[in-house]
């Protein structure tokens, strides 16, 4: 569908006000990603304990993360992100109490980012998912590209800020700070026009509702191998900060400063670019999707490449735009192909991709920069990308291969409006 664009999912007053409650809950996350990591280091002085803190929480995501959709398919998704939100303002409040009170160690850090973990296993689908209850289907592409944009504001001052305020009002305020933005996510819900909703009814209880996610997915090759692909990419490409940290402080010997430019950078072009895309009049295909997975690889290949620091900067421009087109597409392709019944648990399976394998892929990450060079563990991630790219053109080759094949039966319907 190459037509006139639908309207932009910002005309939409929900819209607005559920995207502006996630950016400002966005921006708070830096807060606590900021503090928790020079308390982790400050306490302890290792970065292996850091790691491993940061690496905690994606726990869940590994474990139950897939079955946490099934969850979100049986409730009311808005009363569900209340809850959730509710729940991460409450883990933030504690953090900031008990280090005002003196009282932080390793062991409450990790018990408390564990639980944070839990939460989110829920909550990061099911804002996903929400998206379907705000716009009718045809704006699905614009909404993903706004909640982009809004992740990605998070970014631009949130990290710089952050440091400001750990080091002038402590630690506490950060996790503070924090606790006060998942209290505007609950706001921005309270104050949604309930008229003006698309609410799907809950799901029934019945068991087997796991496994019927899985089925569904597995027989859709749109489904199985976009979420596939979206795995192995989280896996070995997701893995950014990482990346630009280790290049910025061990081939370019620059400092702390120079990935604050870099990050500021990306942000900025991140932001700009889901706002154009929120006006693009084409469809999520999977010819747009192979073609955003090859755009990301070339971002990270010039990552790896880049001779100088001023043409990496030029490069985290570039990538700014790559990666939120990649995100957006996957996204958007995904959920509009999916039935309402289904968008909890197929959107839990998306996440997890994204975010259940990102520890592990971290780990190869780190050990191919130690053992070889930060370019290569990029690279690594560029060719996953590659990869990914490749794989899907060859199946929309097989498709249009198998599509103008005679054959004396009537064509069976997919369970999906898949677009090529």
């Amino acid at each position: 569908m190459d037509g006139t664009a639908p309207p932009s999912a910002f005309a939409v007053y929900n819209v607005r006000l559920f995207l502006a409650g996630q950016g400002l809950s966005n921006i708070g996350t830096f807060f606590q990603i900021v503090g928790l990591s020079l308390l982790v280091l400050r306490i302890t002085g290792s970065g292996f304990a850091l790691g491993a803190t940061l690496s905690l929480g994606a726990v869940p995501f590994l474990t139950a993360g897939a079955w946490a959709g099934t969850v979100i398919d049986r409730v009311q998704i808005r009363r569900l992100l209340m809850l959730t939100s509710s729940l991460a303002c409450l883990q933030a409040l504690t953090l900031g109490i008990v280090i005002g009170a003196g009282a932080i160690n390793l062991w409450w850090i990790l018990s408390l980012t564990f639980l944070l973990g839990w939460v989110q296993i829920f909550d990061r689908p099911a804002a996903q998912a929400f998206l379907n209850e705000l716009v009718p289907r045809e704006q699905i592409p614009s909404a993903v590209a706004l909640a982009s944009s809004a992740q990605s504001v998070g970014r631009l001052g949130g990290p710089a800020i952050a440091a400001l305020v750990y080091a002038s009002l402590g630690a506490a305020w950060c996790f503070y700070i924090n606790a006060a933005s998942y209290l505007a996510v609950v706001i921005a819900l309270l104050l949604l026009r309930r008229a003006e909703l698309l609410p799907r009814p809950p799901g029934s209880r019945l068991a087997g509702q796991f496994r019927e996610g899985l089925r569904f997915v597995w027989r859709s090759s749109l489904h199985r191998s976009t979420l596939l692909c979206n795995a192995l990419i989280g896996c070995l490409a997701f893995n950014f900060p990482l990346f630009y940290s280790a290049i910025v402080t061990q081939d370019f010997h620059a400092g702390s400063l120079a990935f604050g430019i870099a990050e500021s950078l990306n942000a900025v072009t991140a932001v700009i670019g889901g706002l154009l895309l929120t006006r693009s009049p084409r469809q999520p295909s999977r010819r747009r999707y192979a073609l955003a997975c090859a755009l990301l690889g070339v971002s990270l290949a010039w990552s790896a490449l880049s001779p100088t620091i001023g043409i990496f900067y030029a490069g985290m421009l570039y990538f700014g735009i790559s990666v939120v087109y990649y995100s957006t597409t996957s996204q958007a392709l995904i959920q509009q192909n999916t039935p309402h019944a289904l968008i909890g648990r197929v959107m839990s399976l998306y996440m997890l991709g994204v975010m259940g394998t990102t520890p592990l892929g971290g780990l190869i990450s780190g050990y191919v920069s130690d053992a070889i060079d930060p370019r290569a563990a990029i690279g690594l991630g560029a060719a996953s990308l590659f990869v990914c790219a490749a794989f899907t053109a060859v199946q929309l080759r097989q498709r249009a291969a198998q599509l103008e094949r005679p054959t004396p039966q009537p064509a069976v319907s997919h369970p999906t409006c898949e677009h090529e």
